[in-house]
């Protein structure tokens, strides 16, 4: 597939593309390396985000970066319920899997609307700078929702390059809060659950049994 990075000498007129931002951090590294090339239109939506203090912190550290790159940044109504309605049943299910699809879709499908809504022609999404994250199902799950909504979706690989390094010593450059869970209630949770067992260790009377 050939790349959208495309050199700003070969570009008479920047592309507009609407960036769905899942963090602050991931959001940085994506508008330094695409902003010579395109003109970017941020949008937050990540109703997937648990507890509410928590998405309101990452909304607030997004906002933060857009105003330093000089770009707009919308955000959707946080409404966890639809994350919650996404993935009923499927909770059980390890990462990367149908769960990982649905919370996608949740996400994209927004993004998208808010792109034709805007009358830009094309999204991505910074989702892709994580190790974590399928590169194959985010960009199967954006395609989808582009589809659905009359535009088109982006395929870039923000993670080549060591783009998740580089986005790690920007954040610290910027001074920005890092998350250090994916954002979904259950990834909260088995955090949380981690925590407490690496807090039990040692202490009279508690440990493995």
């Amino acid at each position: 597939m050939k790349s959208l990075l495309l050199k700003p000498e070969m570009n008479n007129t920047r592309q507009k593309l609407v960036l769905h931002v899942c963090c602050a951090p991931d959001q940085a590294y994506v508008l330094k390396l695409l902003s010579a090339t395109h003109h970017i239109h941020c949008f937050f939506s990540n109703p997937n985000i648990h507890p509410q203090d928590e998405y309101r912190k990452r909304l607030e550290e997004a906002q933060r970066v857009a105003e330093h790159f000089g770009v707009p940044l919308d955000a959707a109504q946080y409404e966890p319920h639809l994350w919650e309605d996404a993935v009923k049943g499927l909770e059980g299910t390890g990462e990367g899997g149908e769960r990982c699809r649905q919370c996608f879709l949740v996400r994209l499908r927004q993004t998208a609307r808010f792109c034709a809504q805007l009358g830009w022609p094309s999204f991505t999404s910074t989702m892709s700078i994580s190790p974590h994250k399928s590169i194959a199902l985010l960009n199967e799950t954006g395609r989808q929702a582009a589809e659905e909504s009359g535009v088109e979706y982006a395929s870039f690989d923000f993670k080549k390059k060591d783009g998740f390094k580089k986005s790690v010593e920007l954040s610290r450059e910027l001074g920005l809060y890092r998350q250090d869970y994916c954002g979904c209630r259950l990834s909260w949770e088995e955090r949380h659950s981690e925590r407490a067992a690496r807090s039990s260790v040692g202490r009279p009377g508690v440990g493995p049994g």
